[in-house]
């Protein structure tokens, strides 16, 4: 029988099954060395993993699954030990209980940005160490006993009295603690409210963590609370009045400005005029002379004057031109 964490939905069973075939990356400590020579050290350098022990066996003795699910019934925390990992997180044991893993996303302190060589370097520096952790998942059939390290650090009655007491609109100060590409998850004091990508900077995001990065105090705006289903929404552009709002009255039609060239396809030029304002630099209008793709005209990156032929608030848009221009 499976039994779960109010609100966790576990991963797939396609997930489990390509976590248990291609087995855990070590069971010993990283040693210092660099990531390359880690893995190359430890027969893995041409795809070989080391030959490991199946995931879920103990070393001795029967699995306690009853104990097991009572912990999750009472959401009481455990001491548990690494002893390996693999590429999704750490495989821990506790006396008389399965062999048990927490998945990388459910680790305090693990940078989730992290790939290859770097990613499972720091995962191998856990094995040795204990950790505080609350089971998430008992299955005995399908011999599953996953667990989280960052729920055993959440106190749910501050949980709940801080969910009831978020406002939108309101602004708080919180820590971020994950980076991703969709965007970062910022600690508001015991809970973790996520500041998506589009909600960042009134420019283009392409990279979250170049607005943000891990351990980094800020403030943010609280845009949404769902108790119901344990989201905050937060925002760090709409602490800054949008620009577009009197984007008209700072460039008005014919006036020549500098830009820098951010982005260059079949069409035209993209050119920042500041932050969160882009105009559009037509092909037909990057210059006098005739060419076959604008990047014989421009590049990314590259300082140009324009001047300013048509703008649309409402629309975000605002149309440029070089003819005349040098």
């Amino acid at each position: 029988m499976r039994v779960t964490e109010p609100g966790y939905v576990p991963p797939s069973e396609d997930y489990w099954m390509a976590l248990m075939t291609q087995g855990e990356f070590a069971a010993s400590p990283a040693p210092e060395a660099e990531p390359e020579e880690i893995w190359e050290g430890l027969g893995m350098g041409c795809g070989h993993p080391i030959p490991m022990p199946s995931l879920w066996d103990l070393e001795s003795g029967e699995p306690d699954w009853r104990r097991a699910r009572a912990l999750l019934e009472s959401g009481q925390p455990l001491t548990v030990t690494v002893v390996g990992y693999n590429r999704g997180g750490l495989i821990v044991q506790a006396e008389r209980l399965p062999r048990g893993f927490i998945p990388a996303s459910h680790l305090l302190q693990f940078p989730n940005a992290l790939n290859g060589p770097s990613r499972k370097s720091a995962l191998a520096r856990y094995v040795g160490q204990t950790l505080q952790a609350r089971v998430l998942e008992v299955d005995e059939v399908g011999g599953r006993f996953v667990l989280s390290e960052r729920l055993a650090y959440q106190d749910e009655a501050r949980i709940e009295a801080l969910l009831a007491e978020l406002r939108p609109g309101e602004v708080r100060r919180g820590r971020v603690t994950k980076v991703a590409p969709f965007g970062a998850f910022v600690d508001l004091g015991g809970f973790e409210g996520l500041l998506h990508i589009s909600e960042m900077s009134w420019g283009r995001v392409t990279d979250p963590g170049t607005i943000v990065q891990v351990g980094q105090e800020l403030e943010v705006l609280i845009l949404d609370v769902l108790p119901e289903e344990r989201r905050v929404q937060l925002s760090l552009k709409r602490l800054k009045p949008d620009p577009w709002e009197t984007v008209a009255q700072r460039y008005p039609v014919g006036q020549v400005v500098e830009g820098v060239v951010t982005t260059v396809t079949h069409f035209g030029a993209f050119v920042r005029l500041e932050e969160g304002v882009e105009g559009l630099l037509h092909v037909s209008e990057i210059g006098d002379s005739e060419a076959s793709h604008p990047r014989a005209l421009v590049r990314e990156g590259q300082p140009i004057r324009v001047r300013i032929v048509s703008i649309d608030p409402a629309s975000r848009r605002i149309g440029l031109s070089r003819r005349g221009l040098r």
